[in-house]
Order: C-alpha cells, then structure tokens, then sequence
C-alpha cells in the first residue's frame, strides 16, 4: 500500500491506526484478499483527513456530504469512489455499525464491454519490448491470461517445462488452479533462464534486485511502453491482455466453462462477458429429431 494517505492517517487522526490495523486482521484471517482491502484503506484514510475523524465516529450525514463531495471532484475517479463504500460497507459490518451501514449508497456496475486486441495487434505488441524479460512477461499474459498479480508472484519452480502447464499458487478466489501454455512460451522460458539467470521469481528485478519480484507499477510501465512502441492506442492495460485471452480462447472453440475455469473465475457470470466480445461463426439450424433419427436414416 502506498504509504502516504495511511502513515498521515495515523499519525494525526487519533483512533485510525487502531481501527485499519483490526479492520484488516480480521479479513486477512477469513481469507480476504490483502491487496484489495489496503485499496480500502486507503480511501478510508483520504476520508479521515478530510473530516479529521475516523469512519466509525462520523455520523451519517457526514458521510453522506464526504461522498458527495468526491463525486463532485474531477480528480476522484469512479474506482476510488467504489473502493471507499465497499470498504466502508466491510468496516460497518465488522463493528456492527448498522445505523451507518444504510447510509451508503449502492453502486451500478457500469454496462461496457472491456478492451481486447486483435490478433494483429498482439503480435506487434509481443515483439516491441526490446528487453528478452519483457517480452515474455507479456507472452505468458496473453498466453495463459494471468492477472497482473499472478505474474508478478509467479516462482520459477511454478513453470513446469516438461507438462506446460504453469501453476498458479492461490489466486483471487485463494484457489489452485493450472494453466496451460505454448510450446513458444517453453523456448522463450528457457533462453530467459540461461541469459537472466533469475533466482526464485520468474520476474524479477535487474541487477542488484535479484530475487525480487517486478511490481505491479514496473508491469504497468512495461506495457505501456509496449504500446506505444507498436502503435497502439487503445485505452487498454496490462488486464486487457487477459480480456483478449478469454476472447481468443472462444475464438479458437474453446468451451465457455474450460475459459471460467482457465481464469480462475469463481462465478460463471464473470465469464460470460466474453461471449459478447469473441467472434463464434453461427453454426447451421436443425430440427432435433433429425439428429435423433440420424443413424435410421444412413
């Protein structure tokens, strides 16, 4: 988490450090994911500063004026705006805070389809990086549609070369799960090894950082730069990488179950979204008794 926000937090708002550092014991404990709730709480300490109290001591037409008035700002986006009710939703619960609870509004999920590339696009995005560990961190992306996390956590005893299959260590929805990949991913693993010479993360940063892990940020950057060296200016993120992935898969003939089941989605409905984006040619239209009968009739 950055630190910014939080470390002002505690140090001039009595009570908050106290209250962040319960909030996320108890959900790291029931298996929460670490990542997102410091996402949480760090809108939360934004919200502190602003009304020099902590959450659990506002009232609820104070927070009803605070989020009106990051709604109202150009410079809070609506992902900010999202993280701070579903936190505040999480924190209410867990202290039993139902009177606060009911003040907070409901969020729509926005109807947009995300952003995929074409195969054209992949390949000249796959070949821009001029460093051999950035191509293939963006190679095994598309290859596998691993979430930015899981690449960056990926360990080198993770990729089996012999079974091509990479396995992916309690992901989002704190499952196992194994994915396949290329025989082209195999080669450029193995070049990577002998020239990068990684020590226990498949990604890892240069030099003197060996044995650490990319962050995100680096990911980030890294596909940035991809796209503008290939020309392309769609308002995508490394995450689109796995959007075309699910897409592709679709397109190839996979099942939409063997894609929900490749990405690690808890709920079907997760990947449903892809069959508005893959291309399916429609199969011919039948009578099912023609099938029934079909053996009969030969």
């Amino acid at each position: 988490m950055s630190k910014t926000y939080y470390d002002e937090a505690c140090r001039k708002v009595t009570g908050f450090e106290k209250m962040a550092v319960h909030f996320m014991q108890r959900l790291v404990i029931d298996g929460r994911s670490r990542s997102t709730h410091e996402n949480y709480l760090r809108q939360m300490a934004k919200m502190t500063l602003h009304c020099g109290k902590t959450p659990l001591e506002m009232e609820p037409d104070e927070i009803e004026n605070y989020l009106y008035f990051i709604v109202n700002r150009d410079t809070d986006s609506q992902s900010s705006f999202k993280h701070l009710v579903y936190g505040l939703r999480k924190l209410y619960k867990l202290n039993e805070c139902d009177h606060l609870h009911i003040t907070l509004p409901s969020i729509q999920r926005p109807q947009t389809l995300p952003i995929i590339f074409s195969t054209e696009e992949i390949r000249r995005l796959l070949k821009a990086p001029g460093q051999l560990r950035d191509r293939l961190l963006l190679g095994i992306i598309y290859d596998t549609g691993l979430r930015i996390s899981e690449a960056a956590s990926l360990l080198i005893e993770d990729v089996n070369l012999d079974r091509l299959q990479l396995f992916v260590r309690q992901s989002k929805n704190k499952k196992d799960r194994y994915v396949p990949f290329s025989s082209h991913i195999a080669r450029g693993v193995r070049n990577y090894l002998k020239i990068d010479k990684p020590r226990k993360f498949l990604f890892e940063r240069s030099n003197q950082h060996k044995g650490v892990p990319l962050s995100h940020t680096r990911i980030r950057g890294i596909m940035k730069e991809a796209m503008k060296t290939a020309g392309i200016h769609k308002q995508a993120c490394v995450h689109s990488l796995r959007h075309t992935y699910a897409t592709h898969q679709l397109e190839a003939g996979q099942s939409i179950y063997g894609v929900k089941h490749l990405l690690g989605h808890a709920d079907i409905k997760n990947t449903e979204v892809y069959l508005h984006l893959a291309r399916i040619p429609e199969q011919a239209f039948f009578g099912m008794l023609d099938k029934l009968y079909l053996t009969h009739l030969s």
